[in-house]
């Protein structure tokens, strides 16, 4: 079952993205089944993805577009931050500063081990799931206040926390978190409910991937990934090269101004896109509420157009 050659073939290409793209979807079907919240159980704001080893995005589960490109930066703040991460490990984060969007949307990672572990390796695998909490806490219910000026007016911040370590959730720090922030969570108990589900969700994941490695071999399962990539970049360099260079602009109503100019390079297949110009006003770039988007956000969006 292992191949000895890195040769892209083209079915076992497409076998292996559908695989992929099925770890993910499973892990969204037991999230939607085990969440508590309405927003992730009934409204299905949620996504969950797996990543390979350097935290690249390999399949995720055709869900909220706006998860699709910043999951992995979520994912590289967790192998940044906890260089000492081990099996039965997992980790919480919110943070639009690192990774995140808004508040409400939470992030479970959760590393992958198949190789035998020694302290200091780095995870053969990462599985994600992003949830949108009914509340986080901040000004108002629902965590989505339409006039804060500051981040804690939106709720509790999770800045790359310690959600579960030999597979025990750490639930009472995890409650102090959500307890001692200036606008506390209303409804704890749910949070913690909803991340016992995006948990199940990650276990799920993990699982499955210890499944094809058993099937297939570590070797191979990882190669394959790592064609998946290399097939994306083709696809989306190709696809570049069809694309006229151009520069669009739009204006809100409270007079924000959005530019950008896109410089494609058709050799190349890439394009460099600039948003020099947007700004609230000339005097002052960011915006005084809550429209500024992370830079993760923008990622997203420019991927996903």
């Amino acid at each position: 079952h292992r191949i000895e050659n890195s040769a892209a073939d083209p079915v076992q290409l497409e076998i292996f993205n559908h695989l992929f793209m099925s770890v993910a979807e499973q892990m969204g079907l037991v999230l939607e089944q085990t969440a508590s919240s309405v927003n992730i159980k009934e409204r299905l704001d949620f996504s969950c993805a797996l990543f390979d080893t350097q935290g690249e995005l390999i399949a995720n589960a055709p869900h909220i577009p706006v998860h699709l490109g910043s999951m992995s930066e979520s994912i590289k703040v967790v192998m940044r931050g906890q260089p000492a991460m081990r099996p039965g490990d997992a980790f919480v984060l919110n943070t639009p500063y690192n990774g995140g969007t808004h508040l409400p949307d939470v992030t479970v990672v959760k590393p992958v081990f198949i190789s035998p572990f020694k302290p200091g390796n780095c995870a053969d695998f990462y599985v994600a799931a992003r949830g949108h909490h009914a509340d986080i806490g901040g000004v108002t219910p629902g965590s989505m206040p339409a006039h804060s000026r500051h981040i804690e007016e939106e709720g509790v911040l999770l800045d790359n926390l310690l959600l579960m370590r030999d597979g025990e959730l750490q639930e009472q720090s995890i409650r102090h978190v959500l307890a001692s922030a200036r606008y506390p969570a209303r409804n704890p108990d749910q949070n913690i409910a909803d991340l016992a589900a995006q948990l199940a969700a990650c276990e799920k994941g993990a699982a499955e991937l210890q499944r094809l490695c058993a099937q297939y071999g570590l070797n191979t399962v990882q190669l394959r990934m790592q064609q998946v990539l290399d097939n994306a970049e083709y696809t989306l360099r190709h696809a570049l090269k069809q694309l006229p260079s151009g520069q669009f602009s739009a204006q809100m109503d409270d007079g924000t101004q959005f530019k950008v100019r896109i410089d494609v390079d058709a050799e190349r297949g890439s394009a460099l896109v600039d948003f020099t110009g947007t700004h609230y006003r000339p005097d002052q770039p960011q915006h005084p509420g809550n429209f500024n988007a992370p830079s993760s956000v923008v990622m997203a969006a420019v991927l996903y157009s």
